[in-house]
């Protein structure tokens, strides 16, 4: 009897779910937006708070979630155009080349 061939070994760790392409991955390749107190959006993993996942280096991830409602979805609360808009800014000035953590000049966290 053949048996079948097993399932690939999974990365060790957290799994987060994107809230743009909706993938399932390892908590090191996707970068973590929080809503702060004023309704504003600021990236970071250490930060308190409901947190929403996005791809890390996938612009189209990013456009996904803010035409889709994904941010409000994750976040359990309305979010404002503008906030989207300016972490879009933020995130899109940044070096493509360069692996962060959507803040300009800010390595990633933990990998």
């Amino acid at each position: 009897m053949v048996r079948p061939a097993s399932p690939p070994a999974e990365a060790p760790g957290p799994r987060r779910t994107c809230i743009g392409c909706h993938r399932c991955r390892p908590q090191g390749e996707l970068a973590r937006i929080v809503r702060a107190g004023d309704g504003s959006l600021v990236a970071g993993r250490t930060l308190g708070g409901r947190g929403a996942w996005l791809c890390r280096a996938s612009t189209e991830c990013f456009e996904l979630a803010a035409r889709q409602g994904g941010f409000a979805r994750a976040f359990r609360a309305s979010v404002r155009s503008s906030d989207v808009d300016a972490l879009r800014a933020g995130r899109l000035d940044s070096d493509p080349d360069r692996r962060s953590d959507f803040v300009p000049r800010t390595p990633p966290a933990r990998d």
